[in-house]
């Protein structure tokens, strides 16, 4: 039970450092920021196709 509670902490601390630095980024970097999630994620569905797959 105490490892959920610190994992969900940790969780809302992050989100929080995230939008307090968020709006003092650059505009390109924060469009490098997104893309590259993104990415990521497209990245995760094809790998996760190709297990499912083969």
């Amino acid at each position: 039970m105490p490892k959920y509670a610190l994992i969900g902490l940790i969780v809302v601390i992050t989100t929080f450092v995230i939008i307090n630095y968020w709006s003092k980024l650059k505009e390109k970097t924060r469009n490098k920021i997104i893309a590259s999630i993104f990415g990521i994620i497209a990245i995760g569905f094809v790998v996760l196709i190709a297990l499912l797959i083969y």
